[in-house]
């Protein structure tokens, strides 16, 4: 199935920070892919550092562009690893007053809890620091039908200035960050297990890979973020090449389907950004921040 990525730009005045009057803005029904297509924008960079300001670099730039374009920036975020990237991100200008922000994928928990709960973590690491008020949380219960449900709807009630839909109905992130399990699993959508299979279902689903259970935004809703970014990059004593074995399957393994790694279907869509380790089991030459920011 051939899967159309629809890219809309905007001109900034080099240095400026000024925002453009909104005006409207159609977003065209994208497919979606159960198919590991071939990954289309895949930037080395030397270093983890590296990596992360260009991480850092696309956020800003996304959050202008949307609100240039509506006067909004719909940001979706997952646990992990993103949230320590994110941690050293001070915005620029007031782009955070005009932030919608969504999970990717949440424990059924207390939201308050911070051993647990992606959104108490990302409060203390960045939210609370940024001023970022406008976010969609989960009830805190354990119900992990109900949080799916409850989600969707808290979304669905969003106007569409703050986050918009497609021809479809489904919603359209100007930004979505997404993590990648060693497993190949994205948000909470798990290889071989039915929800990586809804194509044309809910925005959220509940996930009961672990007790207690996740919600998780869906594949579809995943594929149709203007921009995902999907980032990789650090090493240890046990894993000295981070996770370079889920990247090449995610991005270059012609034997691997969505249902037994979920992060291949992500291939065409996303923006993959890699440290030289991270990138070490695939034959890649190296890019530039610059690049990477500019291929957003």
């Amino acid at each position: 199935m051939n899967l159309k990525l629809i890219l809309l730009s905007c001109c900034f005045a080099a240095g400026s920070h000024a925002f453009q009057a909104p005006h409207p803005t159609t977003y065209f029904t994208r497919s979606t892919q159960l198919c590991a297509a071939p990954a289309k924008k895949v930037h080395v960079l030397p270093t983890e550092n590296e990596v992360t300001q260009a991480v850092h670099q696309i956020v800003e730039s996304c959050a202008k562009q949307a609100i240039s374009k509506r006067g909004h920036f719909a940001l979706a975020i997952p646990g992990g690893s993103v949230l320590k990237v994110l941690s050293s991100l001070d915005p620029s200008d007031d782009w955070v007053s005009k932030t919608t922000l969504c999970f990717v994928n949440h424990k059924c928990v207390d939201i308050t809890d911070e051993s647990s709960a992606i959104e108490a973590q990302a409060r203390a690491k960045f939210l609370d620091r940024w001023g970022l008020t406008d976010i969609i949380s989960l009830n805190g219960s354990s119900d992990g039908k109900k949080e799916a449900d409850d989600y969707e709807s808290k979304m669905k009630a969003l106007p569409e200035s703050k986050l918009p839909r497609d021809e479809d109905g489904f919603p359209v992130f100007d930004l979505s960050l997404i993590g990648v399990g060693d497993d190949g699993h994205i948000g909470s959508l798990y290889p071989n297990r039915d929800e990586i299979d809804i194509v044309d279902g809910p925005w959220v689903t509940a996930a009961f890979q672990k007790d207690p259970p996740s919600i998780s935004l869906t594949l579809p809703v995943m594929q149709r973020a203007q921009t995902t970014v999907i980032s990789a990059a650090g090493q240890s004593v046990k894993y000295p090449n981070g996770k370079a074995g889920a990247m090449r399957l995610a991005i270059a393994d012609e034997a691997v389907t969505p249902k037994d790694f979920p992060a291949s279907a992500l291939r065409e869509c996303a923006m993959w950004i890699l440290d030289e380790a991270n990138a070490s089991e695939m034959e890649l030459t190296m890019s530039t921040i610059e690049k990477a920011v500019a291929d957003a």
